[in-house]
């Protein structure tokens, strides 16, 4: 399942946010050796983490297996301060566009797949998430092989400069676009029958799907985002509260 915590249920699920900060530092630093992360706590987090960050977290039994953190591009971008050279022109940038950063799995990548099915469906969510909240999409610095799983895969990536070699492999910024043929596309990679974004209001609430809360239908979208909001400003919002805007702010 990959829930998604933001800004109305984060502060709910403190030991999901602990667990999801633990396994960064067991992925990105004590599997990565990004030793420039490592920290005494066993604890990655960096000035991101901030109040307009989501998270999608892949979540079973209550442990973290991965997750990706989406964060406006309003303000300082990650790729924007460590990989400049990434891009060939300045970063694209804007309240319709997010930044993934941070994508990890504590899975093996399966033989013969450039992406584990965890990344997979977490890929998928996102492509969902993006359609609800109407972003254009998501710029990232990704490392080759998921640039070509995702393209393997369907998802509208378009790449925002040349790879690179760096310390950790083959680099490149790109821009994942939303589209409802990228986000089919996704879910049929991973032969997903079930919506792939879910929402609780806390531990003890059963999760459901986004798409059944708003009536939608994941396999064929077909949805306009309510209201004046900003897309960032609709995914901190409860899928309620964005239904309930959907019907002229009138309740069920």
């Amino acid at each position: 399942m990959i829930l998604l915590l933001n800004a109305a249920n984060r502060a709910a699920f403190p030991a999901l946010m602990d667990d999801m900060f633990r396994a960064r530092h067991e992925v990105l630093v004590e599997m990565k050796g990004w030793e420039e992360l490592r920290r005494p706590d066993g604890r990655e987090s960096d000035a991101l983490d901030r109040p307009d960050a989501l998270y999608l977290l892949a979540v079973e039994k209550g442990r973290v297996l991965g997750g990706v953190r989406f964060t406006g591009t309003e303000r300082p971008t990650l790729a924007a301060g460590i990989l400049p050279e990434l891009f060939e022109d300045e970063p694209v940038l804007g309240p319709d566009v997010l930044e993934m950063s941070r994508l990890f799995s504590r899975a093996e990548t399966g033989p013969g797949d450039d992406l584990s099915p965890l990344l997979g469906e977490m890929m998928a969510a996102g492509a969902e998430l993006a359609l609800i909240i109407g972003a254009r999409g998501w710029l990232t610095i990704a490392d080759l092989g998921l640039a070509q799983g995702l393209l393997a895969w369907g998802a509208h990536l378009e790449p925002l400069g040349l790879p690179r070699r760096t310390r950790d492999g083959a680099m490149m910024a790109v821009m994942t676009h939303a589209s409802g043929r990228s986000a089919r596309m996704l879910r049929k990679a991973r032969r997903l029958t079930r919506p792939a974004l879910f929402w609780a209001d806390d531990p003890v609430t059963p999760p459901r799907a986004w798409a059944e809360i708003l009536g939608l239908d994941a396999a064929e979208p077909s949805w306009i985002p309510p209201g004046d909001a900003t897309p960032l400003q609709r995914a901190h919002m409860t899928p309620w509260r964005l239904a309930e805007l959907s019907r002229g702010g009138r309740p069920p």
